[in-house]
């Protein structure tokens, strides 16, 4: 299978600093290729929000590095082993920044978007309001944000044309750093045989439409690495022309059999 990957991130118009952190990893196997790619939007004053971000990047990557390998050498990959070790991870890096926060007296957190692809399926790790798209003959959000207005249009109380400008739209449900116990969505799926998955930050997606993502990332339409490097930056700049206020941080994989 031929993997495209492509990314860009920004601080935006106006914070001075980038809180979003991001991570994308391609290895050759036995199997085949494999890809990790993390987007973390951290949240908190002065530098502690990159800090969230930051360290919960690193303790998915050691765990993609050191646990994952090991299952991998061993062939004992399995969904059921997977989501184990994600949810011991998730647990133990809330705990760290859970027990930083309250010895600084700080407020700080992270939102965590996870993906992997291997041998044929694609496995989410999610909490928070980050996303994570597929794009084949349609676009389709695999994750579900994990926020109070999102939680109302699932009850019925909000539209989703009224989640998309209700001033709450921000306020998260969980996220990793900041809740006692972080329950994180957990998925797996088949890689179609012409895909794009794009992970991003909530500011990527306020003002972008999802029929303009799919335009962007239709895989068809993806060619190469500086292409779609191209696409990011484009796509980037279009939200920014818009006048989003958030860092705005995105990850494109475009799959080919």
């Amino acid at each position: 299978m031929e993997i495209i990957t492509a990314y860009n991130t920004d601080a935006g118009l106006v914070k001075s600093m980038n809180q979003d952190s991001l991570s994308v990893k391609v290895v050759n196997s036995p199997h085949g290729k494999i890809v990790f790619a993390l987007v973390c939007d951290g949240m908190g004053g002065l530098e502690h929000g990159e800090l969230a971000s930051k360290e919960t990047i690193l303790a998915m990557n050691q765990w993609f590095g050191n646990r994952f390998a090991k299952l991998v050498a061993e062939n004992r990959v399995t969904e059921q082993a997977i989501y184990q070790q994600w949810q011991e991870e998730v647990t133990k890096v809330n705990e760290r920044l859970l027990a930083y926060a309250d010895i600084q007296g700080v407020s700080m957190g992270t939102t965590l978007t996870a993906l992997l692809l291997y041998k044929g399926f694609y496995y989410v790790c999610h909490v928070g309001d980050s996303r994570l798209y597929k794009i084949a003959d349609r676009i389709a959000q695999v994750t579900s944000d994990h926020t109070l207005v999102a939680k109302e249009v699932e009850l019925g109380y909000l539209t989703k044309e009224q989640a998309l400008v209700d001033p709450r739209r921000s306020v998260l449900l969980q996220c990793v750093g900041a809740s006692e116990n972080v329950e994180p969505q957990l998925a797996q799926g088949y890689i179609p045989d012409k895909v794009t998955f794009v992970l991003s930050s909530d500011g990527f997606v306020h003002v972008l439409k999802e029929e303009e993502m799919y335009q962007y990332f239709e895989p068809d339409h993806i060619r190469d690495k500086e292409q779609l490097t191209r696409i990011c930056e484009e796509a980037t700049q279009c939200v920014m022309e818009r006048g989003e206020r958030d860092n705005i941080t995105v990850i494109a994989i475009t799959c080919k059999a």
